[in-house]
Formats: C-alpha cells, structure tokens, sequence
C-alpha cells in the first residue's frame, strides 16, 4: 500500500539543532517530509519556575511557527513541553490554525490552579493529543484541563540513544570516590529521606541538582552535592554509579523519568520511590528496585544489599540496558508519532491497493 503523498510535519522546538533533529531524524523519508523551527539563541531549562524571559522565547518561537505556517502549509504540528504546546496552542486558536497538533514530552510536575489552570484550557483546547509518560496522568490531565481522556496518550519517554563509552571520567573531574551511589535530578525529589538512609554506610552518595533544589539541612559525611553541571558531565556521573538512587516525594504528578531512562540506558541498576513518576517503567526485582516513599529503613537495608550482591547487581543492570534500548529512544518514539500521523492526519493512511 502507498501513501497519496509525503506527510508534512512541522517539529517547534527551543532545542532543534542541524545536529539534533529529534524525532524527524527517525521517520520514514519516503512517507514524511519533516520541517524543523527552533530559537538561535539558547532557552535556560534549569529554573524551577519558567520565568518572563523564557515565555518570550517561547512565544517568540510560537509565532516564528504560526509565520512558517502560513507560507508553508503542514500536515501535522509538534511541539515539546506544556509551556511549547501553550504558546503554540494559544498562538493556533488567536489565529484560528486548524492543523492538527501533538504535544511532546507533557508533564506538568504540578497541579495547575487558578487563572494558570484557566488559560491553559484555553490554550490546550484544540490540541489533538498529548503525549505523557505514565498512566496514571492521563486520568489526572484529562481532569486538570476538561478534555476527554482520550487525547492523553501513554507511551514511554524516549531521548537521544546514550552510549556507555562516550559517557567516562566523573571520578577524575569531580573528585568522587571509587565506589559511589548517584542520586540526580531536582523535582519531586526527597533527599532528607535518602541522606538519613546512607548516613553511616561505606560508600559516597553523589548528589545532582539545580541550584533551587539543592537540599536543606545538614548533609551527611558521605554525600557530596553537586550543581550547575553541564549535561554530558551528568551523565558521566550516572555512567560510573554503582547504581542510581531516586528518591521522590510527590503524589500528585509524575517525577524521576528523566533520571531513570537515562540510568537504565547507560546499563546502570536503578533504586527508585515506588511513585506515579516509575511505576510504568520499573519491573520490581528484573530491572530495578521499588521502595516506599519517605521509607528510611527500606531504602538503607535496599541499599545495603543491592551493593553487597555484585551479581545480582549486573544482572539487574542487563536488563534494565535491553529494556530502554528496547523503549526509552526517540528511534522507538519516532514509531509511536507515525502511528500517531496515520490516527490524525488522513494523508498519512495507506491507500487500498487498485
């Protein structure tokens, strides 16, 4: 069967690059025909808030988009992030675009309240679909905005493929010890329960954050607290982990996927909160290990034992490599928007054959 013709898909995103076309690098050229929009200049994403100068940008970007639109008609849109499917969704609706649009990478990190909640309604209200990470927020975003559930499709999240050899020399760079747990990443996270699990025992806890979620309080010893690091360097810390720690504190939306693929794809054991943010992704005893949140006995005697038990460690990390090669690259997301492409857009369905 063959296509009337090539789907056009427009890909807006602050971080597209000619080196980093995401998910259009990955489509079928025979079928697709992809366009890419995005910023010169670069969108700081470390802010726990996105701040005036970011929704410039993104709105800037929006109608950089909405201009391209209009000379060259799409098929398909695709933005990245709420605050990328807001302003273009807003963008869309104030200049009445009709084509179809797909939000990337959605998740809010928070419930939305009050005006927030209002204009994001607004905003969202054409789009055709949402793509989230867990199963648990289509229910919870299909509530938050007034749409139907049905446009809140789960998939696993996807990244650019990792490589363990590309990823070496945190222990060099960083001062780190020959042996240390890593415990990265900033929202959602409980690092007063995992430093009083590791106070005490004989291995070092790396910590990696943004400064606004450094944590509070007195820190252990045995940990060592870094921020502000450029992202190849926190992956060369995740690469060189005896195992990866995420510790979360949150019941309300989903935290810890982004730490947790890129552990799982770079072949290192993964211990994480039993939480909406990992209970789609960890298979408890095959690929990683659950503890209860906010459990401090649970995750040192869980810690103490994972590090005492080398095979059982690699063979945890073994699976946890075949699972994300298998799900977590934007190869396998590339599969879920042409399926996706073929639902919304009827260019893209195969024509009976004459």
């Amino acid at each position: 069967m063959k296509s009337s013709r090539k789907l056009r898909v427009l890909f807006v995103a602050w971080f597209l690059r000619p080196d980093r076309r995401w998910l259009g690098e990955f489509l079928p050229p025979e079928r697709f025909e992809c366009s890419y929009v995005g910023l010169e200049d670069l969108v700081d994403s470390t802010r726990k808030r996105t701040d005036g100068k970011k929704w410039w940008q993104l709105f800037r970007l929006a109608l950089k988009a909405r201009w391209y639109l209009a000379r060259h008609p799409q098929d398909l849109i695709v933005t990245a992030f709420p605050q990328g499917g807001f302003t273009q969704g807003l963008v869309n609706l104030l200049s009445l675009v009709l084509t179809p649009h797909v939000v990337w990478y959605f998740n809010c990190g928070h419930e939305y309240h009050g005006l927030r909640k209002w204009l994001s309604r607004l905003a969202y209200r054409w789009v055709e679909r949402f793509i989230v990470y867990t199963k648990h927020e289509r229910s919870a975003y299909a509530r938050t905005f007034a749409l139907p559930e049905s446009r809140f499709h789960f998939t696993y999240l996807t990244g650019a493929e990792l490589k363990v050899e590309d990823f070496r020399g945190a222990r060099e760079r960083f001062g780190l010890a020959p042996r240390y747990i890593a415990a990265l990443g900033s929202s959602g996270r409980d690092y007063g329960t995992l430093f009083r699990a590791v106070e005490g025992l004989p291995v070092q806890l790396v910590v990696v954050v943004h400064p606004h979620g450094r944590p509070g309080g007195p820190v252990p010893p045995n940990v060592k607290v870094l921020t502000s690091i450029p992202q190849e360097d926190y992956l060369r810390v995740i690469a060189e982990a005896e195992l990866v720690a995420i510790p979360v504190n949150n019941r309300e939306t989903a935290s810890g996927q982004m730490t947790l693929i890129q552990a799982m794809s770079l072949g290192v054991p993964v211990v994480a909160t039993r939480c909406i943010g990992t209970e789609d992704y960890i298979r408890h005893g095959k690929n990683g290990w659950f503890v209860e949140m906010g459990d401090v006995e649970v995750w040192r005697r869980t810690l103490r034992s994972i590090l005492d038990e080398p095979d059982t460690r690699r063979r945890l990390a073994i699976e946890a490599f075949r699972f994300a090669q298998e799900r977590f690259t934007d190869r396998a997301g590339a599969q879920v928007l042409e399926a996706l492409a073929e639902e919304l857009c009827p260019a893209a369905r195969p024509r009976p054959p004459v």
